[in-house]
Parts: structure tokens; sequence; C-alpha cells
């Protein structure tokens, strides 16, 4: 009699606790199956074990550890690269359906970059980059991030950048 009524209630808890982050969950659902297309998601607890564990100063572990889930869908094949534009495509979704905010857009020429978050007064909740034209991408990332660990982080390493891979 337990199981029968934990399975619902276990149903449910699944249920609610997916992502609806529109435009975001329907990329992913697109393309991340696709050959030439790389799909990231990496949880919070492996975020913050790996900034335990990790070589990393006082500003980059405190940083990782403000992070809950990072998502990130990126268009490598040049036929389907060519063929697409997350921009595009995505854009009016995350826009009209979404608590997001646009809080940056940057159009040069075919490539254009949106940048969309829902942020209180203490911190971003939720930061989403939107990337459409020669290179498309979507980055998403799930947290407590305060604006002034964000800009310690910048201040003291301006050759890295934020959210770059460069050494």
């Amino acid at each position: 009699m337990k199981n029968i009524f934990l399975i619902p209630v276990l149903f449910l808890f699944l249920f609610t606790s997916c992502e609806t982050e529109p435009g975001v969950s329907e990329a992913f659902a697109k393309y991340k199956h696709q050959n030439g297309v790389t799909s990231i998601t990496v949880p919070g607890w492996a975020i913050r074990l790996a900034a335990r564990w990790g070589d990393l100063d006082r500003n980059e572990r405190e940083l990782l550890q403000s992070i809950d889930k990072v998502k990130i869908l990126a268009i490598e094949d040049k036929d389907l690269n060519a063929r697409s534009n997350l921009h595009k495509e995505f854009y009016s979704a995350v826009r009209e359906n979404s608590e997001m905010e646009e809080l940056m857009v940057v159009r040069d020429g075919n490539d254009q970059v949106t940048i969309f978050g829902i942020a209180d007064e203490k911190s971003i909740k939720e930061l989403l980059i939107l990337v459409g034209g020669d290179d498309n991408a979507m980055v998403y990332v799930k947290g407590r991030l305060k604006p002034e660990l964000i800009s310690r982080f910048m201040d003291e390493n301006p050759q890295k950048g934020f959210l770059s891979f460069k050494n």
C-alpha cells in the first residue's frame, strides 16, 4: 500500500522539478541528439565538487559554488550550423514566455547575441546567452550569482574573461 502511494508522489516531484525555461528546454530537446551538436549539462553538485577540489583562487571558488546548473548547446557541424540560427529560432520563445528580461543585445552583421536574465536585488538567478548567425550556441546558468562577485572575478582576471575557456 505504501508503494502505491509513494509512486505518484515520486512522479509528481519529478515532473514539478523538471525544467520549464521557455526556449532553453525546446532547444535542448530539438538539438541535443543531432550529429554535430555538443550538448553539456553540469549539475550543481558536480560544479561545487570541482570548486572544492580544484586549484582555484577564492573568487573562482566562490563563483563556482554559487552556480546550481550549467547547460551548453553548441552546433559544431558546418552544414547544420549554416542551416540553423538558434537566435532566430528561440529568441521569441524566451522573450515572450519567460520571466527573463533582456540584459544585453549585440548585433554585428549576421551575428546576434542576446543575454537574458532573471535577477532580484541581491543576485542573478538565471542567465541565458543566446548566440545565432555564423556560430550557434546557447549557454544557460542557474544559481545565485552576485554581481559584485562577477565584477571582482573579472577585475582580477581580465585576460580570461567571464564564461570563457581561455587559459
